[in-house]
């Protein structure tokens, strides 16, 4: 199995979250007892991770507290490092450049505001042969959903939030192997260079796929997973982290 490093995106505000994170950044919003964080950690702990690189920005001392608890107890023994966006209200593509510098070699983007059963690790961990979004077809998807359009050939034809047309969901996972790093490294300059620092890390599949080697999709539809972006979603976070499938989440 190829050595992989996670990174951990957790600089952002949650601002739809309201007063919950009026001065609590989002990755430190608790659900069932426990912050996002210590969600994203249990995932990536059964990744078997040579690194994991949290992304802290917005009240960043309070991500650096909860992280150095986390790591004095249940996550003593995972391989964790803080990094710093000092500019977390912009795109975050600027977390994924944060943690660029440290990266050596095979890669995995992971969104701290999802919730992984933990099945899904094992189709995760499966080795990827070129830049890979994970999808599902389960869900019915909203204005704010990121939405994916699969070519013939099951590839990514177009990901945006605002395609009127699709045929599955991404589900805020993207594994980079270390075949693929240079290309996607050098369409992440591309997109900052021609799109700005306001955008997302999705612009960069949007990107690939326009070119010859489009990113593939892998598929974890029929798990589950949660979203917590709204005081809504917390909630149903809350109700179904209750029913005892999510056994192994420990961070």
């Amino acid at each position: 199995m190829a050595e992989l490093d996670v990174v951990l995106m957790a600089a952002g505000l949650g601002s739809r979250l309201g007063d919950l994170t009026r001065s609590l950044p989002k990755a430190l919003i608790s659900v069932a007892n426990k912050p996002l964080l210590a969600y994203g950690l249990a995932f990536a702990r059964l990744l078997n991770p040579r690194n994991i690189f949290v992304v802290g920005g917005f009240e960043f001392d309070q991500v650096k507290t909860t992280l150095d608890n986390l790591k004095a107890g249940a996550a003593s023994d995972l391989p964790i490092q803080l990094v710093q966006n000092n500019e977390f209200r912009r795109g975050n593509i600027l977390s994924f450049q944060a943690a660029r510098p440290h990266l050596q070699g095979e890669f995995l983007l992971l969104n701290v505001d999802h919730i992984y059963r933990p099945a899904i690790a094992q189709i995760v961990a499966q080795p990827a042969s070129d830049v890979t979004g994970f999808i599902d077809t389960d869900r019915n998807l909203a204005n704010d959903d990121m939405k994916v359009l699969r070519n013939p050939s099951g590839q990514i034809q177009e990901i945006a939030k605002t395609l009127t047309k699709w045929d599955c969901g991404y589900v805020g996972m993207t594994r980079v192997p270390a075949s693929a790093r240079n290309r996607y490294l050098s369409e992440v300059d591309a997109a900052m260079a021609q799109d700005g620092l306001d955008i997302h890390v999705e612009r960069v599949l949007a990107r690939l796929a326009r070119t010859s080697s489009a990113p593939l999709c892998r598929d974890i539809s029929g798990h589950g997973w949660l979203e917590v972006d709204t005081p809504d979603e917390r909630s149903h976070a809350e109700a179904q982290l209750g029913d005892g499938t999510w056994a192994g989440l420990r961070a």
